[in-house]
């Protein structure tokens, strides 16, 4: 008997998760009418001719929170597209929190009630979340079960199916992507890099530059490293060659926050402050939340003279390694 209970424990452990659904792909979508938490209540048929990925979730389970927030990634990607996204709760659920879970994560498709759970039951649905995808002619065709790791992979890799971006090879490709092995000029530029954050940690500079530079020649295009090396020769004021380091790292990946942010700085270094200020703008829109960007616009403003303004950045650096409680960048750590 206790092997019977045994076996049965394991069976319920490592089998494959059932099927999300009851009814069968390539059918068509059961129709709903789900009630309104903001707005107007809403129908499939309003959906006719668009794109319509529904989500059924719960609101005490973190899966379905992770499946809310890739969806809404994928939403504002691609809602000029034709893309539409619902969330459904059913209404025995605490439809409070689940309206301050979709305010708290700035979900921007709208939250429906599935009243006495009638589009639950009728779609079967059988695992949280479940995340269904419809066609223009609302045709059920796509469905997955739970919160897999891939989840954001195969929903987009759906939608751009059903919207003509790829075909199914390539979908097939999306889906079961092969591995790309490191090549060796990659693994050693790593290897330095890694080399170099270990010396900054404890406190070797000029063992973590020689490490940089030697992450820099062993692969190029290898952004990090050049970004690591500027920091480096900025924590040493050495304006020309922290200038020279961000500019390759800029030429590489031109909105990179970090480069901007430390091109900044080095223009502050060089006196070329009104510069610096512009671009360090720049890097503070792009990334709101960096708190290097904010302190180094606070020195700039302070070489100008402009105490308000630095005292003004200053605090709103301060505020951001507060409410971050880390600084959002690894170059955070050569200061």
């Amino acid at each position: 008997m206790i092997s019977f209970i045994l076996f049965f424990v394991l069976f319920l452990v490592f089998a494959p998760i059932s099927d999300a659904i009851s009814i069968s792909l390539g059918d068509n979508a059961p129709d709903f009418s789900l009630s309104a938490v903001e707005g107007e209540a809403t129908t499939l048929d309003e959906y006719k001719g668009q794109t319509l990925v529904v989500i059924f979730w719960r609101t005490d389970q973190k899966k379905s929170l992770l499946a809310l927030q890739e969806a809404e990634e994928i939403f504002e990607k691609y809602e000029q597209k034709g893309v539409k996204v619902v969330a459904v709760v059913e209404s025995s659920d605490n439809i409070e929190d689940a309206q301050k879970t979709i305010a708290d994560n700035v979900i921007k498709y709208p939250l429906f009630i599935d009243n006495d759970r009638k589009a639950y039951s009728d779609y079967g649905i059988r695992v949280f979340p479940t995340t269904v995808v419809i066609d223009k002619e609302g045709i059920l065709v796509y469905d997955i079960p739970s919160h897999p790791l891939t989840y954001k992979i195969k929903l987009e890799g759906y939608i751009r199916k059903l919207i003509g971006e790829i075909d199914e090879e390539e979908l097939k490709a999306v889906l079961s992507p092969k591995k790309k092995e490191k090549d060796d000029a990659l693994l050693e530029a790593e290897r330095n890099y890694n080399l170099a954050m270990n010396f900054v940690t404890m406190r070797l500079m000029d063992q973590a530059i020689d490490a940089a530079v030697k992450s820099v020649k062993a692969k190029p295009e290898f952004v990090k490293a050049h970004i690591l090396l500027g920091f480096l020769y900025l924590n040493n004021s050495e304006a020309e060659m922290a200038l020279e380091a961000f500019d390759n790292a800029l030429k590489i990946e031109p909105d990179s926050k970090d480069a901007k942010t430390g091109k900044g700085g080095a223009l502050i270094l060089k006196g070329e402050v009104d510069n610096a200020i512009e671009l360090l703008n720049e890097a503070a829109v792009a990334n709101p939340y960096a708190p290097m960007t904010y302190y180094e616009l606070g020195k700039a403003f302070e070489h100008k003279g402009d105490k308000d303004n630095a005292i003004e950045m200053y605090k709103k650096a301060i505020e951001k390694i507060i409410h971050k409680k880390i600084l959002p960048s690894s170059v955070s750590k050569c200061q």
